[in-house]
């Protein structure tokens, strides 16, 4: 009883910082997965994309993280892009949309 209440007060009581870094090893895999296919979108990609691209947002370093994996992906898919367009759906694209069609966004 004793030591689960304690791990349970500990747990409510995190500090910020340990959810950030939570976070960024979440961001981290995302992007991982989006650098695993390059020149390729597998059908499962587009949704995993979505997923990164509401990280761009978060503080650093998820933000840089982010902008990297999208600045590598769009590198890597840029010139077959109207081929891949079509594995997105309309509001994937809508959401995709910022981080895509400006490569200046992550320099």
């Amino acid at each position: 009883g004793r030591r689960e209440e304690a791990d349970g007060e500990a747990e409510g009581e995190r500090p910020a910082v340990g959810g950030v870094q939570l976070r960024h090893a979440g961001v981290l895999g995302l992007a991982a997965l989006a650098a695993a296919y390059p020149y390729d979108v597998p059908a499962w990609l587009p949704q995993v994309l979505v997923r990164l691209a509401w990280h761009v947002g978060d503080p650093s370093p998820i933000r840089q993280t982010v902008r990297s994996a999208f600045g590598e992906f769009w590198r890597t898919h840029q010139d077959a892009w109207p081929m891949h367009k079509e594995r997105f759906r309309d509001e994937e694209l809508g959401a995709l949309t910022d981080l895509l069609v400006a490569p200046t966004y992550f320099t």
